[in-house]
């Protein structure tokens, strides 16, 4: 479990540190989203290259990004725990949840 933790905490810092060149603004927020939702449940799921390449694919996007990156990449982690509010489901639903997301047509999209 604190392996599990560590790389979470690896993969978040990827993503804060993959923000920090940001330089113009986009509205394409959606897709970041997206690809930040994507690449959360891959990763929880230990499909780290999956997770890696739907970072990439928003990573355009991204760097029309302004602003304090680390601000924006909280805000991305707040929408996704609303969002999939894992907390009000029981273990199973929860795996099916991270399941369904995994295999959705978007997340499948951006693993390639």
């Amino acid at each position: 479990m604190l392996q599990r933790s560590l790389h979470l905490a690896g993969f978040v810092a990827t993503c804060v540190l993959a923000c920090a060149e940001l330089a113009a603004c986009s509205s394409d927020d959606s897709r970041i989203y997206d690809a930040y939702k994507c690449g959360n449940v891959a990763h929880i799921l230990g499909r780290h290259e999956k997770a890696a390449a739907a970072i990439l694919k928003a990573k355009p996007f991204l760097e029309k990004k302004t602003g304090n990156p680390s601000h924006y990449m909280m805000g991305l982690r707040t929408k996704l725990t609303d969002d999939m509010a894992l907390y009000k489901l029981s273990p199973r639903g929860q795996a099916e949840k991270i399941n369904d997301i995994y295999e959705s047509g978007t997340c499948q999209t951006l693993y390639q």
